[in-house]
């Protein structure tokens, strides 16, 4: 998935430091002082990093919670919650961070299992949480402080809150910095611009790389509240402080490994989901962050987070009756048992049967997708690019590589992928200079270039099921050294082996049209237009044709989709991927497939035209439905394949790899949606 899809860094560090991430949210580091992760663990991209994987969130914070706070369930008491239908369980909001913790009180509650808990909740994030409790919509949050958009709403004066857990304002960064602690002081002298160099605060002789958080973000209003308050920060360069969370991903790794840099982020997310080897927390003020130190109120950058209802929410309602319960002894063991600080120090644990997994069963891919590389950044929030083998399990990581552009996935074809270099390996001597990501091919066994990567484009061409051919060069050159008119492009060919096939040469635009045309993902379709039924009429050729009629009422246009000639679907309107969609470059979809988003029209409550998801559904080349979905839903597929699909979940910032029978192969929550805001 893009960049533009993709929503942003949150937590990771906030700003943050650069290294970005690490995943493992499995593991606890003995004390705040230590790193954050294991090294053996991301380097090899293994263990925790699988569990990660496909756990889930759930899994990790109990997980770690384990880990961390040996004297959880010290008691031998079991969490005691209402037990509700599923059904009953009341209409509940918050933030991203929180998930976790409602997951699991849904299953408390319930009886149900992890993917139904995670298929009940959706949240919508912090602010909009709160402007949903007011309108009526949800009837519980679970969040963080809400924004000005919800504080400044007359309504918001009639909504309780409760708090029931602590986060804190954290600082990071790497392990191989002396430096132990530094004060509210320093920490604001940096922030200012006033203190640049490590030197002047008892480190190296070397430039402080200070990452900050766009404006607005949760992480960002934190930092200005608890630290800044009213003393104004300096302007970061662009790069310090991306305006998207996917740039900030980007912007953290290129710094990895840098000893010089320092970025802030919140506890619960740097403590349980966006570890790293080489990250330490810096102390503030001679105190390290910690369960003890925020309960305490010793660490100097504390905020809690709330429960919330209505204040007319009556007693005997659900909604009222868990409100209540989260901050009494049950709740505040679940808040501690799921990795969070609770108000209230308590020690019950959670029944046995719930230990946060999510019941996955492996598959084995076929066809021509050996294996899969996913983004460090969107799988565990690090640097580099993790393999996913035949079984959906965790092969390895390679550092140094990314993702050809912006995407998220790739399919290994044979052993190779296109690819990246990770740009700004060094300090940040050319932050300021204009960087090009040019594209390679990369063999994913060898861990070595197929392909150099110094081309703009990489185009796949994949017609017959199971061999791949890449397409790499540069844009063509319309003018020679001395200005004069001269068509040229060079196109070097390569199979899925990463051999080089051979080199063509063109001189005309039309034989580079020509070329191009057969690595096309789109299906070669007739369309006819019919002036008396203003109607449109697509047939792919494979048995699915779609006819759309328009209307000079936008409301009154619709769409039918017809299988052999049967109707297999209707709505106000449909888009066909890839033909009707600009996927020429992607390998998003096999040959002749195609997927169909649906979309229904309505007129609002002030009469306008307003639109919503229908659905979607995937054809394979034979015309056959092999995946579909009939109603509005918060995730979309992001890559197919001929054995399965990978979908992206809006709500839960949840990667699902299903099959074509609906079973849940993998899933990872991704790190960088963490933002509580």
């Amino acid at each position: 998935m893009k960049k533009t899809s993709a929503l942003w860094l949150s937590v990771v560090l906030a700003a943050s430091l650069l290294f970005s991430s690490c995943a493992k949210q499995g593991g606890q580091t003995a004390s705040p002082a230590e790193t954050t992760g294991t090294a053996a663990e991301t380097t090899a991209g293994t263990s925790a990093a699988e569990t990660t994987a496909a756990s889930g969130a759930a899994e990790t914070a109990a997980a770690s919670a384990a880990e961390t706070n040996p004297g959880a369930g010290e008691s031998g008491q079991v969490i005691e919650a209402p037990q509700i239908k599923a059904a009953d369980f009341p209409v509940t909001d918050g933030s991203t961070a929180t998930l976790p913790l409602a997951w699991m009180l849904y299953r408390l509650c319930t009886g149900e299992d992890q993917a139904a808990a995670e298929g009940a909740m959706s949240f919508t994030k912090t602010n909009n949480a709160y402007i949903r409790l007011m309108d009526r919509e949800a009837d519980l949050v679970i969040a963080y402080e809400p924004g000005p958009n919800a504080m400044e709403d007359p309504r918001y004066k009639d909504l309780e809150l409760k708090p029931i857990g602590l986060d804190a304002l954290v600082f990071l960064c790497n392990t191989a910095n002396p430096v132990q602690s530094l004060t509210t002081a320093q920490l604001k002298d940096i922030y200012t611009g006033k203190i640049q160099n490590w030197k002047d605060l008892g480190g190296e002789d070397t430039e402080i790389i200070a990452f900050q958080r766009e404006k607005n973000s949760g992480s960002q209003t934190l930092m200005e509240k608890l630290l800044m308050k009213e003393t104004p920060m300096m302007d970061a360069p662009g790069e310090l402080r991306p305006g998207e969370m996917g740039e900030l991903v980007d912007s953290v790794a290129r710094y990895s490994n840098t000893r010089n840099a320092l970025g802030y982020s919140v506890y619960y997310y740097a403590r349980n989901m966006y570890q790293r080897p080489n990250l330490r927390f810096m102390a503030a003020d001679d105190v390290d962050p910690s369960p003890e130190t925020i309960r305490e109120g010793r660490y100097p950058y504390v905020n809690p987070f709330y429960a919330a209802v209505r204040k007319d929410e009556p007693e005997n309602t659900k909604a009222r009756q868990l409100f209540n319960w989260l901050a009494g002894e049950d709740g505040q063991s679940l808040v501690e048992t799921m990795g969070y600080v609770s108000i209230n120090k308590a020690d019950k644990k959670l029944p046995e049967d719930l230990d946060g997994r999510v019941s996955l069963e492996t598959g084995r891919l076929d066809g021509n997708t050996r294996r899969l590389a996913i983004s460090g950044a969107c799988f565990d929030g690090d640097a580099g690019v993790v393999i996913l083998d035949e079984n959906f399990q965790v092969a390895k990581r390679i550092e140094g590589i990314t993702i050809r552009g912006d995407e998220d996935i790739a399919k290994i074809r044979g052993s190779v992928f296109p690819a990246s270099p990770i740009l700004f390996t060094g300090t940040a001597a050319n932050k300021n200079e204009d960087q090009v990501e040019s594209i390679g091919l990369y063999d994913a066994d060898r861990e070595a270039w197929a392909a150099e990567p110094t081309d703009d484009y990489c185009y796949t061409e994949c017609t017959d099921g199971e061999h791949a051919v890449y397409y790499l060069g540069n844009w063509p050159e319309w003018y020679d050294e001395n200005g004069t008119e001269r068509y040229k492009a060079v196109v070097r060919v390569y199979a899925d082996t990463g051999e080089l096939l051979r080199t063509e040469t063109l001189t005309t635009p039309e034989a580079y049209d020509e070329l191009f045309s057969s690595t096309s993902r789109h299906i070669h379709v007739e369309s006819t237009w019919n002036d008396e039924e203003d109607t449109a009429t697509y047939d792919s050729g494979t048995g699915i044709t779609l006819t759309l009629h328009y209307d000079d009422d936008p409301v009154k246009n619709t769409a039918v989709l017809k299988q052999n000639g049967k109707v297999v679907a209707e709505s106000s309107s449909m888009t066909i991927r890839p033909f009707m969609v600009d996927e020429s470059d992607e390998d998003f979809i096999p040959f002749r497939w195609l997927t169909v988003s649906m979309t229904n029209s309505f007129l609002d409550a002030d009469g306008e035209p307003t639109y919503e998801d229908a659905g979607f559904l995937i054809a394979d080349r034979d015309g056959r439905i092999v995946y579909r979905e009939d109603k509005s839903s918060s995730y979309y597929p992001t890559l197919i394949d001929e054995n399965f699909c990978v979908f992206y979940d809006w709500n839960s910032c949840k990667y699902i790899i299903r099959d074509y029978s609906g079973r849940e192969l993998f899933s990872w929550i991704r790190p960088d949606q963490y933002e509580y805001w």
